[in-house]
């Protein structure tokens, strides 16, 4: 079976979209499926390329600011006269928002071509927006929808897509990267910390994460635990915001921002990490939350999106109301504190995490595509 992998993001893009779209491929080809990647050019990346089995297809359409990013109808043409070139069984678009697959599915549908569309989001507003409606008319338009968990499902049929093309596909984690076997010690030598606490977290520094809640917290602890050192891995539009915030609380000796880190470097800092926490007031899954777990890291995050559906609080992770900077604080002072229920959520974590892995996700999408 030949399947085309349509979306904006891929290797070396950064993020939940592109790593799932990168290790998804990569275990289509490992389980006997052609797996052809179609994304934007990539600065730097070459046009044609292939990566462990996975044949990859840049395109690029006319030339802007960011030509690599740039969607056009010449991007577009491109992206169609290659799959008709090549020729698909499957055309499977990467996330509802992606234009590159919005343009693809409705290339497939209007020429026959079994097709399906992954939902990344999680949106639980019962008032859509104009523009939520507007990006569920493409995604309408495949044969499947694959949401990553319950929570994305409910928002797939919030944007009126028939619950019975609606299957949950979990997304998995790379125990061979993230484990309990990683080296604690790596991390904090190269950062200079030595066996103070230390709170991770590792995400795209954008409004919707909310990195800036983590800071007003760990301002919070700081009070309580003063040795406490705090690492955030990640780049985006906040990170001058970021700083501003840390130097107006000041407490800039007390926080590491790292930019960011290629997956061996994110399974270093998780692994010498004692907490891992995610601020973001809704997670569709929560990929990283899941990494940290393999690594035996007690986890905090938000009690909302798809993140229930994996964690229970006081099991496997403390859970605090979503946007609430006092509640989370007081969840890191608690596991920095209680080194017995950090120790005990973090061995049910690890468990949580063995269920989930990217060969089952793949073997999962592929019993959608033998549906089509």
């Amino acid at each position: 079976m030949r399947v085309a992998l349509v979306g904006d993001e891929y290797y070396p893009d950064k993020g939940g979209a592109a790593r799932y779209a990168f290790e998804l491929s990569l275990q289509l080809v490992k389980l006997g499926i052609e797996a052809v990647v179609i994304t934007h050019a990539h600065l730097g990346q070459p046009e044609e390329e292939e990566i462990a089995g996975v044949r990859i297809k840049r395109v690029q359409g006319f030339v802007l600011s960011h030509p690599h990013r740039a969607a056009s109808l010449l991007l577009f043409r491109r992206c169609h006269k290659y799959i008709l070139d090549t020729g698909f069984d499957v055309i499977h678009g990467l996330d509802i928002y992606s234009t590159m697959a919005q343009a693809a599915i409705s290339f497939a549908h209007k020429h026959r071509i079994p097709c399906v569309i992954t939902c990344h989001t999680a949106m639980d507003s019962p008032l859509l927006t104009f523009l939520q409606r507007f990006i569920g008319l493409a995604p309408r338009k495949a044969d499947r929808l694959i949401a990553v968990s319950q929570a994305s499902a409910r928002f797939a049929r919030s944007l009126g897509f028939p619950e019975k093309r609606i299957t949950v596909v979990y997304n998995g984690v790379d125990l061979s990267c993230f484990n309990r076997e990683v080296d604690s010690s790596l991390m904090r030598k190269e950062l200079g910390i030595g066996d103070e606490p230390l709170i991770a977290t590792a995400s795209r520094l954008i409004n919707r994460k909310s990195p800036g809640l983590l800071i007003s917290a760990f301002a919070r602890v700081l009070e309580v635990v003063p040795d406490a050192k705090l690492v955030i891995a990640g780049s985006g539009r906040e990170e001058n915001n970021l700083s501003r915030q840390i130097k107006d609380l000041n407490i800039a000796s007390s926080v590491f921002l790292v930019g960011e880190l290629p997956k061996e470097k994110v399974a270093q800092l998780m692994a010498a990490a004692d907490v891992f926490a995610l601020p973001s007031k809704i997670e569709s899954f929560g990929l990283a939350l899941l990494e940290a777990s393999a690594a035996g890291v007690p986890v905090i995050c938000s009690n909302s999106g798809g993140v229930p559906e994996v964690f229970q609080d006081g099991f496997n992770a403390l859970l605090y109301p979503p946007g609430d900077d006092e509640a989370m604080a007081q969840a890191i002072i608690r596991l920095l504190q209680d080194k017995e229920l950090a120790k005990t959520i973090g061995a049910n974590a690890v468990q949580t995490a063995s269920r989930f892995i990217w060969e089952t996700t793949a073997r999962q999408t592929i019993r959608v595509y033998e549906e089509l």
